[in-house]
């Protein structure tokens, strides 16, 4: 009956279990240097883990100031891979594209406009169209995040 319970246990934890980033801003990724926490597209300060201290939330593909999924609190939108301000799709509010993990100026895929490069192999953020040591800039530990969750962690590191 104990061995049951356990395994019941395991099961709904495992089936519950959240999405977690850690961004670091170097590549020795110490504990105490966590930039912040991305779980489940709540962006936290620090180590906390505390949803209410979230910064920005990614969800829906819109990037929402603190912790809150309000059509009011809609700082961003992605679709199709553009970035528009607040709750809008016009091409007038483009600012950014995310493409193939490169986020680029305006409504542009030309490798000068490339602001960062987001490799899944390394877990690591660029600057610019590149995958150079010298030219990382943010280290992650965990899930590979989305195109929201990525829009998100530069606005709260302030790299846009």
């Amino acid at each position: 009956m104990k061995s049951l319970f356990l395994l019941y246990t395991l099961t709904v934890c495992l089936l519950t279990a959240e999405a977690q980033t850690y961004v670091y801003p170097n590549q020795f990724k110490y504990f105490s240097e966590i930039m912040f926490s991305v779980i489940d597209g709540n962006i936290i300060p620090e180590r906390s883990i505390m949803w209410s201290d979230a910064v920005l939330t990614a969800k829906n593909n819109r990037v929402f100031k603190g912790f809150s999924t309000s059509t009011f609190d809609v700082m961003y939108t992605l679709e199709d891979g553009k970035v528009y301000l607040g709750d809008s799709n016009f091409f007038s509010d483009l600012i950014y594209t995310i493409k193939n993990g490169k986020v680029y100026k305006g409504d542009s895929t030309y490798m000068m406009d490339c602001l960062f490069t987001y490799d899944l192999s390394s877990n690591t953020l660029y600057k610019g169209d590149s995958k150079f040591a010298l030219d990382a800039v943010l280290f992650f530990q965990g899930d590979a995040m989305t195109n929201a969750e990525l829009l998100a962690v530069l606005l709260a590191t302030e790299m846009l």
